[in-house]
């Protein structure tokens, strides 16, 4: 008997479409001035905006490059800068894109010969200084909220998100400094659940072998410590340059806002990304970052013109070149190994 099944990706798009429908009808005059606004931008302002959200994008890229010479690899800037915006672009446009994102680097990265544990441990720091720097850049936020505003209320999600970035720094930090024997342990418990699901065995010299460059990679790592706080600095400047990225293309609107102050609207509206479970965020990105702006004395449609714009700039227009760069990656990367046999 054939059962058809309900469509609740078809409805729940529906849902939000409407949903966007009614907020923009309610919010029309301040939606037709901020357009007003954008016809109107100043180019110089505009190209500087351009510029800063490039020179993150950049920056990014170097988080990798450090980490992979710290062991002992080497890749070109080019492909490290590509492979950044490509991993950072799929996490903001799928639901569970953090997963996508994880195995395109994974793929990428194996494909150069780099071992599955070094990539593993890549992935587990640039997450850990991602969610550690926009904790910080958090913290800041509120703490200027309260004293230059008076106000302590923020949104309701802003708490557990912060409650949530804060317990994945913390299973990291707690896993990466248990011993040698309990890291095997775990290994081996993963090994069995995996080899379940997957229905392959797990030999223990494979095992070993796992724990081994673990071992070995984190020591690398903790014998540095310098190098994992050089890393956080690199994600903060990151933040930093797309906060002044959005205080560029404000000005390009004709207002005007202290950098500070879009700095700490930044990071209030950054921590709502952690919840963001919706294809491009959703529209959520883009609310949190207008209502905290204009929390921060910003005119509300230059604070929903600048952000349109910032999101154009960092993601929207980004996409057709990131699928680019993806494409052009993985090509290179299959030729790369069929010239290597």
């Amino acid at each position: 008997m054939h059962t058809s099944r309900i469509p609740w990706a078809l409805i729940i798009g529906m849902l939000l479409l409407i949903a966007v429908l009614v907020l923009g009808f309610h919010n029309w005059p301040t939606i037709h001035a901020a357009i007003q606004l954008m016809r109107h931008a100043r180019p110089g302002w505009l190209a500087l905006g351009v510029f800063a959200v490039v020179a993150g994008f950049v920056c990014a890229g170097q988080i990798y490059g450090r980490v992979l010479r710290l062991l002992g690899y080497r890749l070109p800037q080019l492909w490290l800068i590509s492979a950044a915006m490509v991993s950072i672009l799929i996490s903001q446009t799928i639901p569970a894109g953090t997963v996508a994102s994880y195995a395109f680097l994974t793929a990428s990265l194996r494909r150069r010969g780099i071992p599955a544990t070094s990539v593993a441990l890549l992935a587990s720091l640039e997450l850990f200084t991602w969610i550690g720097g926009m904790l910080v850049l958090f913290c800041f936020g509120l703490i200027y909220k309260i004293i230059f505003l008076g106000d302590s209320s923020t949104s309701q999600i802003t708490y557990p998100a912060a409650a949530l970035a804060l317990t994945v720094v913390g299973t990291i930090a707690f896993a990466s400094t248990r011993p040698r024997p309990t890291l095997h342990h775990w290994v081996t418990l993963i090994g069995r659940v995996a080899g379940r699901i997957l229905r392959r065995s797990w030999s223990d010299a494979h095992i070993h072998q796992i724990v081994d460059e673990l071992d070995t990679n984190r020591r690398l790592i903790m014998e540095r410590p310098q190098q994992a706080l050089a890393l956080l600095c690199l994600q903060l400047f990151v933040f930093v340059l797309h906060s002044a990225a959005l205080l560029m293309l404000i000005h390009a609107l004709g207002a005007t806002a202290p950098p500070l102050a879009v700095l700490a609207a930044y990071g209030l509206a950054l921590i709502v990304s952690t919840f963001t479970a919706l294809p491009g965020g959703g529209g959520t990105v883009e609310a949190a970052l207008t209502l905290s702006l204009t929390a921060e004395g910003v005119p509300p449609e230059a604070a929903l013109g600048a952000t349109i714009l910032f999101r154009l700039c960092s993601f929207w227009l980004l996409l057709p070149i990131g699928a680019i760069c993806y494409r052009l990656l993985t090509t290179s990367d299959d030729q790369r190994l069929q010239s290597d046999q």
